[in-house]
């Protein structure tokens, strides 16, 4: 199983409906890349304040389907119309499980 782990810092303002629409911006990318094969995702709880504000745990098969996923023309929307505007910064981490 590759999971692909993304936690995003916002800009300052950003707002709650902001938030909501980038989370079902990408959860509604179950539905239309069928490499993916789970998807789970959050707020930070603010139990530590040097915490990114969000993170997303995205699983695939194998380095294919993410790749597909990566490169897929919804997923690329999303990332244009709803992440970029409101991310200050992003760390990412993708991994292999056995």
């Amino acid at each position: 199983m590759l999971h692909h782990v993304i936690s995003l810092r916002f800009h300052e303002g950003t707002t709650d409906e902001q938030i909501r629409r980038m989370a079902d911006g990408l959860l509604g990318l179950r539905d239309r890349i069928g490499t993916i094969r789970s998807m789970r995702m959050g707020r930070d709880l603010r139990i530590r304040p040097d915490n990114f504000d969000f993170s997303s745990l995205i699983e695939f098969d194998d380095e294919a389907g993410y790749l597909e996923f990566r490169d897929h023309p919804a997923h690329q929307q999303v990332v244009r119309e709803l992440i970029r505007p409101i991310m200050a910064e992003r760390a990412g981490v993708v991994f292999l499980s056995s």
